[in-house]
């Protein structure tokens, strides 16, 4: 099939953020593309008014409601299975937070390698533009981590790179992925780690995963946990971290990676206690435990109204 015969569904996510999702959907409803595409805006349980602002501000573009906020997992199988049952070949996940360049479809469909199953635009600073706020990278075999140190910036690559974990800012991915593997974990509520342990379960059958930094994306930041090293932020990276290796690693594995996540988060302990952020420290740690040896607390349990 010809590449303008197959069918697109973009899916951008928004709880209670009607103003920075506004301006994400904006940047995509003219966006230049060699295949039909259609926008859906998936409403995660918001508590203000953003239903009626996106009704009125773009009639033409169906807004799917979850009735509750069921995480970045929950929301996101929501508009997954919307695609699947509508029969589409490619899904565009977005995060609410990003800024598509014009010619971001047109990139990526140009330059799309025949073997892949999942691409992603270089996710850049909003206000860098020519620098990656984030990267891909592979899995380590023995602590199943993509193993880089944590940077504000980095520079793109100048040619496609093929990873084995991109994370899932913007992703390109086929619809026959989710229909053999599954859709998100959504004990990994409400965000983080989620897209690593897609990605982990993408390698392990052997799908290719490829980052396409000529298309270009801008992310705005870290908008709906407070922003980076916020108490939320950290409880959240600590916890589901523990959860992740809890689900993924083998028995032989558990000593070396237990290990390495306590110095990492003796690490993480100095650099919060540098910045004063005292608050961050004591959450991370509340995180770590309960990712560890406590079981993960669903949706059902109210995981997010003591944050």
């Amino acid at each position: 099939m010809e590449i303008n015969q197959k069918r697109l569904h973009i899916y951008v996510l928004s709880w209670n953020q009607a103003d920075i999702t506004v301006g994400c959907v904006r940047s995509l409803v003219n966006l230049l593309s060699p295949i039909p595409y259609n926008i859906f805006i998936i409403d995660n349980g918001s508590i203000d008014n953003s239903v009626e602002i996106f009704n009125q501000t773009f009639p033409d573009i169906e807004v799917l409601q979850t009735g509750e906020n069921l995480g970045y997992q929950g929301g996101m199988n929501v508009g997954i299975q919307h695609g699947l049952n509508s029969k589409i070949d490619y899904l565009l996940l977005l995060n609410n937070d990003t800024i598509a360049d014009s010619a971001m479809l047109t990139e990526l469909f140009r330059l799309f390698p025949e073997d892949a199953d999942l691409v992603s635009p270089g996710i850049y600073l909003a206000d860098k533009k020519d620098k990656l706020c984030s990267f891909g990278g592979n899995f380590n075999p023995v602590f199943l981590e993509v193993m880089r140190s944590p940077r504000a910036e980095y520079e793109p690559p100048a040619n496609i790179v093929e990873f084995e974990f991109l994370p899932s800012h913007a992703w390109l991915i086929k619809s026959s992925v989710f229909e053999k593997i599954g859709l998100f974990d959504c004990d990994f509520f409400p965000i983080y780690y989620d897209d690593l342990d897609f990605c982990l379960r993408m390698y392990r059958v052997g799908y290719k995963l490829y980052l396409i930094p000529q298309a270009k994306i801008y992310h705005l930041g870290s908008m709906s946990v407070g922003g980076k090293n916020s108490p939320k932020e950290r409880y959240l990276m600590a916890r589901n971290s523990g959860h992740y290796f809890r689900k993924n690693m083998n028995f032989w594995q558990a000593p070396p990676i237990f290990l390495f996540r306590l110095g990492s988060g003796m690490i993480w302990t100095f650099r919060l206690l540098f910045q004063n952020n005292l608050d961050a420290i004591a959450m991370f740690w509340k995180g770590f435990v309960e990712g560890w040896f406590k079981p993960l607390p669903s949706k059902k349990d109210g995981a997010e109204t003591d944050l």
